[in-house]
């Protein structure tokens, strides 16, 4: 008797492991179809069955992000976080959404997170400095752009950054050496454009 309970216990957990895989097999398959709505309830649902489960709350967050549902999808990458602190992943998930949901003061805390585990990830440095932009800090926001360019040199979107950077500050010779150096490099761009004649008033 005993010898039968275990092993129906032992088949129910691995009967629930198989259908929890191909719940996740299901997911990929409607997220590749852009089924978003779909894939998400299954996520959702998942994630919610098994709370301590990490992969099922960052892939709940991913999937919540491209389905345009930001608020959602912060909430579960900061719960993937929680369980995993030291995730790079998880906090670049977060950072994904806050910055889509235009939330800049709270994308500057989470990379400042990033940067403790990761010195040098080029996700935490390039949308501080896009955050820092976006809410007038143009000082920092110039440094952090200079950081990334000491690394990508050729970082173009780095580039213009920095020459609006400049320019906000009204530093217009700084902003004019970037111009001319991206008018080479992306000739078409029409922030390279509107850029130079600022930096030529």
């Amino acid at each position: 008797m005993k010898l039968t309970t275990l092993l129906f216990a032992v088949s129910f957990i691995l009967s629930g492991s198989l259908f929890a895989d191909d719940e996740i097999t299901e997911s990929y398959k409607l997220e590749y179809k852009r089924k978003y709505a779909e894939a998400l309830t299954i996520m959702e649902s998942l994630a919610k069955k098994d709370p301590s489960n990490y992969f099922y709350q960052l892939r709940a967050g991913w999937v919540a992000y491209i389905k345009g549902e930001y608020s959602k999808s912060n909430a579960f990458s900061e719960k993937a976080i929680l369980l995993k602190p030291k995730s790079a992943e998880a906090r670049i998930s977060q950072i994904r959404a806050l910055m889509a949901l235009g939330q800049f003061k709270q994308v500057i805390s989470s990379c400042a997170s990033l940067l403790k585990i990761d010195s040098k990830s080029y996700y935490a440095r390039t949308s501080q400095a896009y955050a820092y932009y976006a809410t007038g800090n143009f000082k920092e926001a110039e440094k952090q752009y200079l950081s990334v360019l000491e690394d990508y040199p050729a970082d173009t979107e780095m580039l213009i950054g920095l020459g609006w950077s400049y320019i906000k500050q009204g530093n217009k010779p700084g902003s004019k050496a970037v111009f001319d150096q991206l008018k080479d490099m992306v000739p078409g761009d029409e922030r390279v454009k509107s850029g130079i004649k600022y930096a030529e008033k």
